[in-house]
């Protein structure tokens, strides 16, 4: 698309060029393209930048300082106004300008309206009430018909377009009183006021006598809308007023702070360029209400400075985010985002961050359903809100592992059981269904548990239950994205728990844990997680223990002392093999508890953790 400001852009691309094509008796020095002046004689007081940073701007230091970027040089060599000299650029560069289809149709020119300048009651109204200045009531050929303002809608080629006339008084039902002439070309009012016509910025307002207040703060370009504020059929004009509008590199939306004048200005943003178009937000409704409201020139000034273009929702300005990135580096204890896990040798190596989907990883048996869980629990204690999908564990069973490691109790009495149960039940829900699960379905009871009870950590135990085969790398690269993008969206945690593939872990080496290319199925799943956990049992390690720990009860001193020695190495070894949003990975040995289903790190204290008092 090449609006005004891709054929800015594409100028200053081809810097060089362009001074040349303007300037042909000028020399290159440097960095710069000299000439004499813009009549294109040879000397060095006008220059152009033609490389670096700031190519394609230009100074005449001999003609009283003129300036201004290559679209500027271009009209003031060639003597064009801005819209000719736009026409003649796209030739130059060799692309089109800018079309759409439009629907063939006549509109009639009204008469000229029988009208005189305002010297009674619309002035007195224009000036006192409304606070008009005489100048701007001039400029913009306001006429006046015994109580009727003439608002006049005419052309920059001085053609009349089309009248309003707005009554001073309101109708009895308190209501403005307005005729138009009908048949008449939807146009902007305002064009009459414009007395430069290489003017790159504008003022769109949603009433006339907003765009006359606009005149008097000294905005630029001020115009207005023929029909108020909304979208459809208000914003017709647009079709009329397209090629006159595309001369302006900004646009500033300066209509109405309500829902009609946001609905106009994303209609017009979206039709006009989002690029090109600046929302501004006022103090009061609009323009002339901060006039009446006393607010200068300057407050308005600085509320147009402060503007921003309608970018798509997903484009953000890294400014935006500066709090953010000095958090990553110091953060605090408020700022920190995220859950951590149970154990004080992770620390704050790895946190849970809002957003992410984590994937648990490992071969069959290997605990990381049990890991999970229990760091599930820890993150209770943390403050978080849990929904459990356990396809692969009826909820009873769920609820009783869970029992075990929040009470740190093998065999609980029933009413120990009961505490616990009412501890569970302040944070967690499960998804109720055993086997298959669509991931469609999951994501609607997930949704469900977010907005109503304010759940924050997901838990799918496991891919292989959401209806996708082991080959279906599709079904699983569909199912996974569609996790994430909902994490990302609501702002949460997911944790889903994905088979390892088969290998031979004979040797019983921690190496073995399972990383990121250990994921079973489709290399997509590892891909879209934000954080990739491998669990690992040393089986061999294990094995060595039970039969050191029946030969030391046998009375035998040397597998005694194997077994102290044996019993310093972690049986179990998590790898954190990927986090995106952090700065560590690694792997940390862990001690299982055979009672209350808890691990401990080598830091923790070996008789766990109390987390239901």
């Amino acid at each position: 698309m090449t609006d005004i400001v891709e054929l800015k852009r594409l100028l200053n691309d081809r810097a060089l060029d362009v001074a040349e094509h303007l300037l042909p008796r000028g020399v290159l020095e440097g960095r710069d393209w000299c000439a004499g002046s813009t009549a294109g004689e040879t000397g060095r007081s006008l220059k152009v930048c033609v490389k670096g940073a700031k190519a394609g701007v230009w100074s005449d230091f001999a003609e009283g300082g003129d300036s201004g970027d290559l679209l500027d040089l271009w009209c003031a060599v060639r003597g064009q106004p801005l819209a000719e000299a736009l026409d003649d650029v796209r030739r130059f560069l060799g692309v089109e300008r800018p079309s759409f289809e439009r629907q063939p149709r006549t509109y009639r020119r009204p008469e000229r309206p029988q009208c005189q300048a305002p010297k009674s009651a619309v002035l007195d109204y224009l000036t006192r009430e409304r606070l008009i200045s005489a100048d701007a009531i001039r400029a913009f050929r306001i006429g006046e018909q015994g109580r009727t303002i003439v608002l006049p809608s005419v052309l920059p080629d001085g053609a009349l377009a089309g009248v309003k006339y707005l009554g001073v008084d309101r109708s009895t039902e308190g209501r403005k009183v307005i005729r138009v002439e009908g048949g008449c070309e939807p146009v902007l009012f305002g064009w009459q006021a414009v007395s430069n016509a290489n003017l790159r910025e504008c003022t769109i307002t949603e009433g006339e006598i907003d765009a006359m207040t606009a005149w008097d703060y000294g905005l630029p370009t001020p115009l207005s809308v023929p029909f108020g504020g909304g979208k459809g059929a208000k914003q017709q004009w647009l079709e009329a007023e397209y090629d006159r509008l595309a001369q302006f590199e900004v646009i500033y939306l300066a209509l109405d702070c309500d829902s009609e004048g946001d609905a106009a200005a994303a209609e017009i943003a979206r039709r006009l360029g989002e690029h090109r178009c600046r929302r501004v937000l006022l103090p009061h409704k609009d323009l002339n209400a901060c006039r009446q409201a006393n607010v200068s020139a300057e407050d308005i000034r600085r509320h147009f400075d402060s503007a921003r273009t309608a970018d798509p929702e997903e484009l953000i300005r890294a400014g935006a985010l500066a709090d953010d990135v000095v958090d990553l580096f110091w953060p605090t204890s408020e700022s920190r985002q995220g859950y951590r896990l149970p154990w004080r040798k992770a620390g704050d190596k790895l946190r849970f961050r809002p957003g992410e989907l984590t994937i648990w990883t490992g071969g069959t048996g290997e605990g990381k359903s049990q890991v999970l869980s229990h760091a599930v629990v820890d993150m209770a204690s943390q403050g978080a809100r849990a929904c459990i999908a356990s396809l692969e564990m009826a909820p009873a069973m769920l609820l009783k592992r869970a029992v075990k490691q929040a009470g740190n109790n093998d065999r609980p009495t029933e009413a120990r059981i009961r505490e616990v149960m009412m501890w569970l039940d302040t944070w967690l829900l499960l998804f109720g269904q055993v086997g298959k699960a669509g991931v469609t379905r999951l994501i609607e009871v997930f949704e469900y548990a977010r907005r109503r009870y304010g759940c924050d950590v997901f838990v799918v135990d496991s891919l292989m239950r959401l209806g996708v085969g082991s080959e279906d790398y599709e079904g699983q690269e569909r199912a996974v994205f569609e996790l994430v993008t909902w994490a990302v969206a609501k702002g949460v945690h997911v944790h889903l728990v994905a088979h390892a593939r088969k290998s031979d872990r004979s040797n019983g080496q921690a190496g073995q844990v399972p990383g990121s290319e250990d994921v079973k199925g489709t290399s997509e799943i590892a891909s879209n997680a934000a954080n990739i956990i491998g669990v690992w049992r040393n089986r061999r390690l294990e094995d060595e223990l039970r039969q050191m720990g029946e030969a030391a009860a046998a009375g035998d001193a040397v597998a005694e002392m194997k077994l102290r020695e044996l019993e310093d190495k972690p049986p179990v070894v998590i790898n954190v093999a990927k986090q995106r949003n952090g700065d560590w990975e690694g792997k940390i040995g862990l001690w299982f508890n055979t009672g209350s289903y808890q691990y401990r790190s080598a830091n923790d204290d070996r008789s766990g953790l109390e987390y239901v008092a």
